[in-house]
């Protein structure tokens, strides 16, 4: 050490102390100056760059970085983290100032601000199909490359901390973002999505603020624009311990095009145009436990609102789904109670356009991915079964929708189905209001439903749908509908056109899932014509066919119809030249069917049950023509009118027929009598009255098979017919008067008797011959006809009816039962005395028909059963538990008259620990905790709130039992087998008679009985 410097610091030691504290002080600060401001920064802008591009392995930027030591802001300019040459992160400015004293005075961290300007992200994914591959991988490889090459770190024991303990004081007055901007660049399906204005602020913010404080804090504005102009905006306050959030979310004009890119590749249509709104109130508040897992999180929001507008799908450069508007208004949700309320939702303006074919519906085949279609594909090639593992059922959301409201929707359809030929279908406006719609089905919902079809008809229906109870109850309306809209599906079975025609109807509908179908109304079908593309000539026609009423019920297979009115029928018949009818003529020949391997089961129906009051028409006309005859015969009947009434298909019933017209004019005719054609063995007893009939209108008949033609003679006709048992008998009156013979035909089918001499003899001195012909026969002989006896054309149309073989059998044993369902109550397979008598009745019918076998089939009514078999699973257990038996179990046992003491009690809380893995006292306190928040002010007594807990516990647990679909087999095989037994043990039915059907896997799920079937051996 130099004299001088010791003399200069003698010097200093020599000075004031406060002289000597001022010069440390003084020269303190410039250090701290000159390493704060100067060096560290320097350091800092050398290394930061080396240093991270060392760690993440890419090239890094950065200008400069400043800090003022007075003020304590640090100020970073210019980072970038580049990709090649271009950035991939990067930022403009980043500032920060500390504010020393008040963090000192406040004993917090105050920061008067920090900022960020513009910074910049460029995400990308590339074009790799074997994995997931960003532009930023190889920097999530690098760090974590070269942070395994580190020595790791002994972990530190934290010690346990205070989860109420308010957060260190933090003080932040300003933060903002500024002009940031992101980019993301798909490289697999060349999407881009760009957010080039994205701006952020922050208020005073402070981490011990609360959202009830006077002082609004932490007040923060998200504000997001995208390259299409659509904008995200987020404001509200936050709270962070407990962690609460407050705010609104305002999605506008997001266009859905952009966003289609990501899929576009896998869907044949495309998105043309669309944008999406969506905006809401939220709130997110925790609930700090003593533990971490007793934390829970509430999310709910209201006044939520999502609409899309001016929807548009393409194919094939045409627009195939357009949607105007659809809106989900006043949405609101509550995400730890499960629910969703909305107000509404409304559209307008849909316009679907589709074509259907045999291959389906386009717009399955423009919409399906089409990964699905290969992944189909490939299973269809190599199927594989797996095994499904019963999943533990979660808590159901509640989704409360106040309505829906459609109009005007249209549906255009291209059909292609049924005939070679487009046809082109417009259903609009289709126009549907709802009332409120509950996700549990718990509630019906209303709904009016309008459209019409292809503005030549209109349909309306109103009414109300049960959609947990699978039912409809409706008003259904239609209204002018016309009918030669279906005139190309009509060609397709028929030769003829349909000219003309509409249908109307006003109906009542009664449905629901368990086949019950009910309908009742009226219906008019009105000028109609159907014109004989043969002929070219009209074939059927009348002005209008009117049924008043009808009711019809699927499940008791009834049609009943109060009176159908026809007003001016028209009919054309026609024999052709190789005794062909026109009728015949009409049919067109249809592809055979391929024969299906597989059997379907014959399932027992009963007989269709038709019943019409009355018939009546009037003003009806006809014509027949017989071209096989030469010369042609031709004839007409006019002015016929008259009714049939009490037309039904039950046996004994008689219809009452009562119709008269003209032939040509003059010719009086009519029909009297009573019929029912609709039974197996048809029942007729009629009588035909033809007066004063010109003999030489039926020329063509007598030259063709009397071997003359009649010059004179006039023919009166008194026919009566009786058909039963398939047996007819006739007596005919048969007046001619004044007949004359012409010159003989050269018909071929003449008849050889001496016509001549038989008019001889039989004709009186008045020119009179009075004929009473008997006709008998079965109408099951090919051989028999009516023509052969008498030349006028009377046919007997003969319409079998099928009818169910045990109402046939239950007959032979004067019983009007149903015997092909024995009944069994919910969850046993004990036969009934009733059912037990009715297998009597069976036994007795089988001994007349020796030729008759019975297959015997059981079922299960799937819900009922399940519910009986568990709660006789139920009683097991709780005896078991309670160490009793269960015919020790009180008979009305029940959840309301559960022992509140005793061994059932003790029990029944056993028994739910088993079940449920915990005590029951757990049910008795969460009880008290609803008891006070929604009874609040209504004291239980000790008696009520045990009551009300036994309940719980016994429905808890009664509940939790489960039934296997095994189970429910062997229950119906066991009714069956009981069935069998009682046939063959105690009926004494011979066992070889009786099949027994293995009833555990394939069964009926929809009534709790045993089905049998008749078959013959």
């Amino acid at each position: 050490m130099s004299n001088k410097f010791k003399t200069a610091i003698a010097t200093f030691r020599a000075f004031p102390r406060r002289i000597r504290w001022s010069t440390y002080a003084i020269t303190s600060y410039f250090c701290y100056a000159a390493l704060l401001g100067l060096l560290i920064p320097y350091i800092a802008k050398q290394q930061i760059p080396e240093q991270v591009s060392k760690l993440i392995e890419r090239p890094v930027t950065l200008t400069d970085i400043t800090i003022n030591p007075f003020t304590l802001q640090l100020d970073v300019h210019q980072f970038a983290i580049l990709e090649e040459s271009t950035p991939f992160i990067s930022f403009e400015d980043a500032r920060v100032q500390v504010n020393f004293w008040e963090s000192i005075f406040n004993a917090a961290i105050s920061i008067e601000y920090i900022a960020l300007d513009k910074p910049y992200i460029d995400i990308k994914r590339l074009n790799n199909t074997e994995q997931l591959v960003f532009n930023f991988s190889d920097i999530l490889d690098a760090v974590n490359r070269n942070l395994a090459s580190e020595e790791k770190l002994e972990p530190k024991i934290q010690e346990p901390r205070d989860r109420h303990k308010a957060l260190f004081p933090v003080l932040i007055k300003q933060t903002t973002l500024t002009q940031g901007n992101v980019r993301f660049v798909d490289g697999v399906t060349a999407t881009e999505l760009a957010y080039p204005d994205i701006n952020f602020t922050l208020g005073a913010f402070s981490t011990q603020s609360l959202l009830t404080d006077a002082e609004q804090k932490n007040n923060y504005n998200v504000k997001i624009t995208d390259a299409d102009s659509g904008k995200v905006e987020l404001k509200g306050q936050v709270q962070l311990k407990p962690l609460e959030v407050v705010g609104d979310i305002n999605v506008q004009q997001v266009q859905l095009p952009r966003l289609w890119g990501f899929i576009e590749k896998d869907i044949i249509a495309k998105l043309t145009s669309g944008n999406v709104n969506f905006s809401s109130n939220y709130h997110l508040a925790q609930t700090i436990g003593d533990i971490e897992s007793d934390d829970t999180m509430s999310i709910t929001s209201d006044n939520g609102l999502f609409s899309i507008h001016n929807l548009n799908f393409n194919a094939e450069d045409k627009s195939i789904i357009s949607l105007p508007d659809f809106s989900v208004n006043g949405i609101a949700t509550n995400v730890e109670k499960q629910t969703v309320k909305i107000v509404s939702v409304t559209s307008h303006g849909l316009n679907v356009s589709t074509k259907i074919d045999d291959k389906g519906a386009d717009l399955v085949t423009l919409f399906t991915p089409k990964f699905i279609t290969e992944e189909s594909k490939e299973k269809k090639e190599e199927p594989v079964e797996k095994e499904t593992k019963p999943t533990a059922d979660a808590p159901s959301w509640l989704v409360t929708l106040g309505g829906v409201e459609i109009k005007d929707y249209q549906l255009n359809v291209e059909e292609k189905v049924i005939t070679k030929k487009a046809n082109q279908w417009q259903i609009s406006p289709i126009n549907l209001t709802t009332s409120q719609i509950v996700s549990d089905l718990s509630k019906p919902i209303d709904f009016d439903f309008f459209t019409s079809v292809n503005g030549k008809g209109d349909i309306s229906v109103k009414g109300q749908a049960n959609a947990k109870q699978q039912a409809v109850l409706a008003d259904v309306d239609v209204k002018s509908l016309k009918l030669e809209q279906f005139q190309p599906y009509l060609a397709t079975a028929v030769n003829a056109t349909l000219t003309k025609g509409e249908v109307s109807t006003q109906a009542k509908l009664n449905a629901n899932a368990k086949g019950n179908v009910e309908v009742s109304g009226g219906v008019q079908v009105n000028h109609l014509s159907i014109r004989d593309n043969k002929l070219r000539k009209p074939f059927v026609k009348w002005r209008s066919l009117a049924v008043n009423q009808f009711d019809f019920d699927l499940q008791k297979n009834k049609l009943a119809v109060d009176t159908l009115s026809l007003s001016q029928p028209y009919a054309r018949v026609v024999i052709n030249e190789d005794r062909t009818t026109n009728i015949g003529d009409l049919m067109v020949a249809q592809p055979k069917a391929k024969k299906s391997k597989t059997i379907a089961k014959k399932k027992d129906t009963k007989p269709f049950d038709l019943r019409v009051r009355k018939i009546a028409f009037n003003n009806g006309s006809a014509f027949f023509a017989d071209n096989s005859l030469t010369p042609n015969f031709s004839s007409g009947i006019e002015q016929l009118k008259g009714n049939i009434g009490h037309v039904s298909s039950i046996p004994g019933t008689k219809a009452t027929v009562d119709i008269s017209g003209n032939i040509e004019k003059y010719a009086p005719v009519k029909v009297k009598g009573e019929i029912n054609p609709l039974l197996k063995q048809p029942y007729l007893d009629l009588d035909v009255i033809f007066q004063s009939v010109e003999l030489t209108t039926v020329n063509p008949y007598s030259g063709t098979y009397a071997g003359h033609y009649i010059d004179k003679g006039q023919l009166t006709l008194a026919l009566n017919y009786k058909l039963e048992n398939n047996q007819l008998k006739g007596e005919n009156h048969v007046i001619i008067d004044q007949l004359q013979l012409g010159k003989a035909s050269d018909s071929d089918l003449a008849t050889s008797l001496p016509l001549e001499l038989a008019i001889a003899l039989l004709q009186d001195n008045d020119g009179v011959i009075d004929l009473g012909v008997e006709v008998t026969g079965d109408v099951n002989d090919p051989e028999f006809s009516l023509g052969a006896v008498i030349w006028s054309t009377i046919s007997n149309i003969i319409t079998k009816a099928v009818t169910a073989p045990f109402s046939f059998i239950a007959g032979l044993a004067d019983s009007d039962e149903e015997l092909n369902v024995i009944a069994f109550d919910f969850g046993a397979n004990t036969l009934t005395s009733e059912e037990q008598e009715k297998l009597k009745t069976l036994g007795a019918a089988l001994e007349t028909r020796p030729k008759l076998k019975l297959t015997v089939d059981g079922a299960v009514n799937a819900p009922e059963d399940s519910k009986a078999l568990a709660l006789a699973q139920f009683n097991e257990k709780l005896a078991e538990s309670a160490q009793m038996t269960v015919a020790e179990l009180p008979a009305n046992l029940s959840a309301s008259t559960m022992p509140t003491s005793g061994k059932l009690s003790d029990g029944l809380q056993k028994l739910y620990k088993a079940e449920f893995g915990e005590k029951a006292s757990k049910v008795e306190d969460k009880i008290e905790d609803d008891q006070d928040e929604n009874e609040k002010g209504v004291e239980l007594t000790d008696e009520e709130l045990d009551q009300r807990w036994h309940i719980a516990l016994y429905n808890l647990v009664l509940n939790k039992q489960e039934i296997a679909k095994g189970e429910l087999g062997q229950l119906a095989q066991q009714r069956a087998q009981a069935v069998k037994a009682y046939l063959v043990d105690i009926v004494k039915v011979d066992a070889s008679r009786v099949f027994l059907l293995d009833s555990r896997f394939d069964i009926e799920q929809d009534t709790s009985s045993v089905l049998l079937t008749l078959e013959a051996k």
